[in-house]
């Protein structure tokens, strides 16, 4: 559910209004699934350059498309990601019961202006494979971040750093945001690796802050990213890369 063995916790690092909540329960229409683009068909949403608050977006990396997620879009592996014991725990909650018609809701909850709910989709297949919650607190001018790679072929293999790199780009650049923060949980080890990795500085460790599904007391970050820092980030990565070749 992140980009290494342990997911991200999209239910730990924002409000708690942030995570799912079982609207009713309901089953599931029959045959409801995702409808992905066909390799070559023109992804949903509307291009960064073009884009306008209040319009579902669509951003470009190397090998994802990370975008505003629809009712089409929500599928039967989505749905299992909620239900699955390993992943759930990763973002210190249960296995939920929601259904497809309760995502559909939760959706609803987001605006794409000061809220997003950005599906990760492969770029080659258009297959759905994780997804990101992002809200923006226009008052104090701070974003957050929550990612769920819920494709566990895909933890590991780097997903988070490529897609978020395009969506804290995104948040410095177009929105003019002051802040990126995040709080993932201590023992989250791929979480707190990849906000490292991505020039978040640790700003504190809330102990004994959470309680875990199995009711025991944990410790949570406080990691927070400025837009001078993301800048010489990038610059240090890029001049990295450069001399890498160089030697190559």
């Amino acid at each position: 559910m992140s980009d290494k063995p342990q997911p991200q916790a999209p239910a730990t690092s924002a409000p708690a209004a942030t995570r799912p909540q079982p609207a009713r329960t309901v089953a599931p229409a029959s045959g409801q699934t995702s409808r992905s683009p066909k390799p070559g068909e023109p992804h949903p949403g509307v291009p960064l350059a073009s884009w306008r608050p209040g319009q579902p977006l669509r951003l470009e990396t190397e090998h994802y498309i990370v975008r505003s997620m629809t009712h089409e879009d929500v599928c039967e592996d989505y749905l299992a990601w909620t239900r699955d014991e390993e992943i759930m725990t990763g973002v210190n909650s249960t296995p939920s019961s929601m259904t497809i018609e309760d995502l559909h809701k939760y959706i609803d909850r987001f605006n794409n202006r000061t809220s997003f709910h950005f599906g990760v989709f492969l770029k080659e297949t258009g297959r759905l494979i994780g997804f990101y919650s992002c809200y923006w607190d226009r008052r104090h001018n701070l974003a957050s971040t929550n990612v769920v790679i819920g494709d566990k072929a895909y933890w590991g293999k780097g997903a988070v750093l490529e897609t978020r790199d395009a969506i804290i780009d995104f948040l410095f650049d177009r929105l003019k945001v002051g802040k990126i923060w995040g709080n993932p949980m201590a023992r989250n080890v791929p979480s707190v690796f990849n906000y490292r990795a991505q020039g978040f500085r640790c700003e504190a460790v809330l102990k004994r802050h959470r309680i875990s599904p199995s009711g025991e007391r944990v410790d949570q970050f406080m990691f927070g990213l400025f837009p001078e820092e993301w800048a010489a980030h990038k610059a240090k990565r890029a001049a990295a890369k450069a001399a890498k070749r160089q030697g190559a």
